[in-house]
Order: structure tokens, then C-alpha cells, then sequence
């Protein structure tokens, strides 16, 4: 049986691209391609791109793979610390329980009531945006959907519904970049150069950031722009100009808060309110994380 469409009711705030399984070798060949030319760094390789691409292990029949997209903010959050209220941001993305619960929904309605069986799946999400024409990458190598700028949410679910549409091309670069290159001017690390296509991943700063271990000591701390990961290319960025003014305000944390997420805890030992609004951050995965990249931001804008 083939769903003819998907129903676009019911995925509401969504951008979609429906690609067929049969193109899972080329996606995986991307990545590989990729490995065997030694462009991707090793420690890179072995933390983030754990990807799986056995999906008819785990979803026997499957026909297709979905990718979405939707807007996300920059979240603001606060804290008190020695009489002040520190704000700082989280860039799009990381705020993910809340968006992560109507995708599948909105899935659930769509295809799980027709009879069908939807699963996420581990592969290359931006590659496969980008494949699947929902996405192009910019000079910065980060992916941008049209009206959402690299401001949003990916996801890519599996699915053993056989959706007709077959969207499947070569990788493409927006044309906004071919005379710009602010984001490679702007970017303190250095991570965009010229002399090649792909970013250097293992020094742009998200990199360094979101891991639970000290940070390089090359890493100067008035780098560190937001609570996790980085803005410094996406700010700049003029295919951003208007999404920039989409910023929410996350929780904000008082200062015996802000004093103990500074010891860098660990979660048994928190509070439940307090776990809860550190979810709200999307650094809940490592307090460490969350206490060092706090640590540097207060110093850098108040020193001691």
C-alpha cells in the first residue's frame, strides 16, 4: 500500500522532504568518502558521527526515509550571581524535549494512523537535508532551509510506508555565499577557510564546548559567546538577518542555583526544580559541561 501524501494538515510548521531507502549506500558513501580522504578528524569520527545504517534491522519493509525541519529560537537565560543577572544564549537546536514531542506526534497522526510504523533514524541528518533539496549548505558548512535561515531543528524518521516522492540530488551551497565570507571572518577559531569546502570540526568552538572535558588551552575565553556551542557565524550570517530577532526567554536561575551549578554537580545531586530548568537549557546531558561553559562566560563578563 502507497500513502499518496503526506498529510500536511496534521505536520503543520513543518518543511518535508521524502527520499527512498534505496539511496541509503549513496548517503553512506558520502560519509565514507569522506573518511577515506582523511577530512574528518579522528576524535570527531569516534564522539559524534555514530550513525546506523542497518534501518531494516530495527524497521523490517522500510521504504523511506522523512526529513524535517522547523523554526527553533535562541533561547535566553538567566542567572544571579554576586547582585547581577547574567544573561546568556543557547543557540537553535538544543532546546529539543518539547519539539522533539510533536514531530512525533505529528507523525504518529500521519503515518502511525495509517497503518505504518515510524522510527527515527541515525544517519547523516544535514548531508541527507541537503541530498533531499530541504536544505543547502552555507560557507560555514552548517545547513540553511529557506525561511528558517540555520535557524531550526532537523530530524529524520524512517518509515515502512512507501511515500512516492523520491527527492534525491547533489549536494549544493547556497548562492548568498559565492561573494560573501563573514561567517569565515567572523569565526575566532578559524574553522572556515577557504583552501577546502568541509569545516574544520575539530576546531570550531561548538566542538570544544559541548564536550565534558577541559577546554584547549588555545581556546582564549573571551571566545565563548553562548552556554553551549557557538553563534559567531550564525550571527553574522545575512541569510540570518531575520532570524535573529526570534529569541525566547528560557528559565531563569537564582543564585544558590547558579553557586551550585558552578561546582559543576552532579544530577542526583540538584534539586528536582533546578533539574527541571536545566532541562530548559538543553545542557541537561552534562553538568560538567554546563558548569565550566558558565564558569568561563560569568569571568569573561565579570572578572575576578
Amino acid at each position: 500500500m502507497t500513502i499518496k501524501t503526506l498529510d500536511l494538515g496534521k505536520l503543520k510548521g513543518y518543511q518535508t522532504r521524502t527520499v527512498s531507502i534505496d539511496h541509503l549506500p549513496e548517503l553512506q558513501e558520502d560519509i565514507e568518502k569522506l573518511k577515506r580522504q582523511s577530512l574528518l578528524d579522528k576524535q570527531l569520527v569516534e564522539e559524534y558521527l555514530k550513525f546506523n545504517f542497518d534501518i531494516a534491522a530495527k524497521l523490517p519493509g522500510v521504504q523511506t526515509l522523512i526529513v524535517l525541519s522547523e523554526p527553533s529560537p535562541i533561547t535566553k537565560v538567566g542567572f544571579a550571581w554576586q547582585g547581577k543577572v547574567y544573561e546568556f544564549r543557547v543557540p537553535p537546536g538544543y532546546v529539543w524535549r518539547e519539539a522533539d514531542a510533536r514531530v512525533k506526534e505529528a507523525l504518529g497522526q500521519s503515518i502511525e494512523s495509517a497503518g505504518f510504523k515510524v522510527e527515527r533514524a541515525r544517519v547523516p541528518e544535514k548531508t541527507l537535508a541537503v541530498r533531499s533539496g530541504l536544505a543547502q549548505y552555507g560557507r560555514n558548512n552548517i545547513t540553511y532551509v529557506p525561511g528558517y535561515g540555520s535557524f531550526y531543528r532537523l530530524y529524520v524518521f524512517a518509515t515502512d510506508a512507501a511515500l512516492p516522492e523520491d527527492n534525491w540530488g547533489e549536494r549544493t551551497m547556497m548562492k548568498a555565499c559565492d561573494n560573501c565570507t563573514k561567517c569565515a571572518d567572523n569565526c575566532p577559531t578559524h574553522a572556515i577557510t577557504a583552501d577546502r569546502f568541509l569545516l574544520h570540526a575539530e576546531n570550531c568552538l561548538t566542538f570544544h564546548n559541548e564536550r565534558p572535558v577541559a577546554t584547549a588551552d588555545w581556546i582564549k575565553p573571551e571566545w565563548h559567546n553562548a552556554l553551549i556551542g557557538c553563534l559567531r557565524c550564525k550571527e553574522i550570517c545575512p541569510v540570518n538577518k531575520n532570524q535573529l530577532k526570534n529569541i525566547v526567554d528560557g528559565p531563569v536561575f537564582t543564585e544558590a542555583e547558579t553557586e551550585l551549578l558552578l561546582t559543576r554537580p552532579a544530577k542526583d545531586d540538584v534539586p528536582e526544580a533546578t533539574q527541571k530548568k536545566v532541562a530548559a537549557t538543553g545542557v541537561d546531558y552534562s553538568y560538567e559541561v554546563l558548569g565550566r561553559n558558565l564558569d568561563l562566560l560569568i569571568k569573561n563578563q565579570h572578572p575576578v
